[in-house]
């Protein structure tokens, strides 16, 4: 039995997302397709545009069989992070054989090249990283300035300004260290970029479909299948914006102290004192991003860190978790009801434990739970904000 493995976000689930379930389907001959997604936060460092049973249940709609949430402390990590437990996701369920990534590049070979590099990480590249990292470089910028000075081709180069081309170059690295039974499966992106702010018709960007849901333009309803287009149209409380969250961040960022903003993910350099001036000073969450956001704190580590604040995400926190497969978790947010023959396998294989109900909590590591009450806690948060009733991690997952 093949299944073929999926990494996504859907914010919101478009056409586009469609067709990659369908052509990854078919290119790995597979009968049964299982995402692994983002919970209610994504790794841009926001809250996602609705709710992860909604966005689950949509996957399923759409054609997946099974959907398992990312945990919460790699959706909302850097790239390499998010890759690494977004792998180790799909491959601890023990049935996936083919893991199907969206790429920007008709050169495939580069990309294994780009991921063999980083992986080997040559003593030069460390060095060079670093003299760009002390010259106050976002790690994105200072990675690539230093394949640059080990000589990697400009061709080769162009292929990581594109982040669907980031994200492909992640998932190979963490399929080759975690996952190597796991067979890699590119499939070619169609429409506009990952990027793009232009909506081009039934088929275009995420980015372009949030930019035009939250400016009104009506024609961004055929960019998505109809049961999305309905809730972004007719329900009220989406598409969900950072804003919301303002009010909270605030005040968690003034009641912690520089010790505890120092020890939040990826803060160093003396960033926390950033933060802790930062808090106080700032009104709203837009006033507060203009004051820490800089050349080496992009925009979108920034909201990370904030997001990391609010959940309460220690540093170190991913290592612990995926230190061992056994101490993850697969907790299932949305499934179709003739996929229950996989979950069956599922249950059978799996390296972790399957989390259908609030008993089997009882099955996971001491690590594991400390993962499943962020995830709860970003359930708590995001009802909070929308100001409605709690929709509980322990609920059963939806059933299409």
């Amino acid at each position: 039995m093949r299944v073929v493995g999926i990494i996504a976000e859907y914010n919101p689930l478009h056409n586009g997302h469609i067709y990659h379930m369908e052509e990854s389907k078919k290119q790995a001959d597979s009968e049964f397709c299982i995402v692994a997604m983002s919970g209610n936060f994504v790794q841009r460092g926001e809250p996602a545009c609705s709710d992860k049973f909604t966005r689950a249940e949509w996957a399923v709609m759409g054609g997946a069989d099974v959907v398992v949430e990312i945990p919460t402390v790699y959706a909302v990590a850097s790239a390499e992070r998010f890759a690494e437990g977004a792998v180790k996701t799909l491959a601890a369920t023990g049935v996936v054989t083919d893991l199907a990534f969206g790429v920007e590049t008709e050169d495939v070979n580069a990309l294994y090249h780009l991921a063999d590099l980083l992986d080997r990480e040559p003593a030069n590249l460390r060095v060079y990283l670093l003299h760009h990292l002390k010259q106050g470089k976002s790690f994105p910028r200072a990675q690539y300035d230093a394949l640059a000075d080990l000589g990697v081709p400009e061709d080769e180069l162009a292929i990581l300004q594109q982040p669907n081309n980031i994200l492909a170059v992640e998932y190979l690295k963490s399929i080759r260290r975690f996952a190597p039974e796991i067979r890699p499966l590119p499939i070619q992106r169609i429409g506009n970029k990952y990027n793009s702010t232009v909506l081009t018709g039934k088929l275009s960007s995420a980015t372009a479909i949030r930019e035009a849901l939250l400016g009104g333009d009506e024609s961004v309803y055929d960019t998505m299948p109809m049961s999305v287009a309905a809730a972004m149209r007719f329900d009220e409380q989406f598409p969900v914006t950072f804003d919301r969250f303002g009010s909270m961040l605030l005040y968690r960022l003034r009641t912690m102290s520089l010790e505890e903003l120092k020890a939040l993910p990826d803060v160093a350099e003396g960033f926390e004192q950033v933060l802790y001036r930062a808090a106080r000073q700032a009104t709203d969450l837009p006033s507060l991003l203009d004051l820490i956001k800089s050349k080496r704190y992009t925009l979108a580590r920034c909201k990370r860190i904030l997001v990391s604040a609010l959940l309460h995400i220690p540093a170190g926190m991913t290592d612990a978790l995926g230190d061992s497969i056994g101490d993850l978790y697969l907790h299932v947010l949305g499934l179709k009801r003739i996929g229950r023959g996989l979950l069956a396998a599922m249950a059978s294989h799996a390296e972790a434990p399957v989390i259908l109900r609030h008993s089997d909590l009882s099955n996971c590591s001491e690590i594991a739970r400390a993962s499943l009450a962020i995830d709860a806690l970003s359930t708590d948060l995001y009802a909070y904000a929308l100001n409605r009733e709690l929709h509980r991690d322990s609920q059963s997952a939806i059933t299409v």
